[in-house]
């Protein structure tokens, strides 16, 4: 089993890349998509929910058959990686993130963990940053992520949330981790 962490704040293209990529290794693949209780700030706008329809929606365009969790922050990092081992039902054989907090954790766990490039130059925090500015941002994401947002008051919602000034303002340990998604 392959373990892919991510906050997917949105799922983007280079997310995809990675997930097809690992569907050709193992077809076993779980996502987890932390910070799944969060939705309440311009850092993450999107809820777990939202989340989890844009990666379903995209991953059944590509074929691609992955199980998603929704896994909650914790206040302790020392515990994180056994609160995901119980989301997801076990300990995987590899994970795969870009996140440094998380390949630190995974690793003194005893984790193989294999840490992904950030494909095509794309980053969620710099499509979040285009939507909020009002630039072009639809070609970063999968078309099924675009046609949900442009649907939705995602967009808005987003932009209404920078405008108030809504900042990350969590307790929770995602506060240690490089903005990786």
């Amino acid at each position: 089993m392959i373990l892919i962490l991510g906050r997917f704040q949105p799922l983007h293209n280079g997310h995809l890349k990675v997930l097809k990529d690992a569907f050709m290794e193992d077809k076993e693949i779980v996502i987890a998509i932390g910070s799944s209780q969060r939705s309440d700030d311009s850092h993450n706008p999107f809820s777990g929910e939202e989340r989890k329809l844009m990666l379903e929606s995209s991953l059944k365009a590509e074929r691609i058959r992955a199980r998603i969790i929704l896994v909650p922050d914790i206040t302790c990092d020392d515990t994180y990686v056994s609160h995901v081992e119980k989301f997801i039902g076990g300990k995987p054989d590899k994970i795969i993130t870009e996140n440094t907090w998380t390949i630190d954790l995974y690793r003194r766990n005893g984790y193989d963990v294999h840490v992904t490039p950030r494909y095509f130059g794309i980053s969620a925090t710099e499509i979040r940053r285009r939507i909020i500015a009002g630039e072009a941002w639809e070609h970063m994401v999968p078309r099924q992520v675009a046609e949900m947002m442009n649907r939705s008051d995602s967009v808005t919602k987003l932009r209404k949330m920078h405008a108030e000034g809504s900042v990350d303002k969590s307790p929770f340990v995602h506060h240690h981790r490089k903005d990786s998604a």
